[in-house]
């Protein structure tokens, strides 16, 4: 988190931090291989199945049916690679990426 200041080496200063440190959210469309996010968001009603094999699209594994968005978003707890749903779009699932604190 810090380092020495290259000025005083009685000091310290913080360490500039990546672009890769910070999360971030999106909107992969259906059936596109993406990263592992740290949790998913379910945004929208219908029934939907993820992938978790890299290069596999063929085994998708039903995961979630929504039925009344009354409630909000609906968070899972997984880490697919993709997902796929009967007439999904881009904006139906948010992967969600915590970033690198590191």
């Amino acid at each position: 988190m810090y380092q020495a200041d290259p000025n005083n080496s009685k000091k310290q200063i913080p360490k500039a931090r990546s672009v890769n440190a910070y999360g971030k959210a999106v909107n992969p469309p259906p059936t596109i291989i993406t990263n592992r996010p740290n949790y998913i968001l379910v945004n929208t009603i219908g029934n939907y199945s993820f992938a978790y094999v890299s290069g596999s699209l063929s085994t998708y594994v039903s995961g979630s049916k929504i039925e009344n968005a009354a409630g909000g978003p609906v968070r899972l707890d997984i880490n697919p690679v993709a997902w796929t749903s009967n007439g999904g779009v881009a904006g139906d699932i948010t992967f969600v990426y915590l970033g690198d604190v590191g």
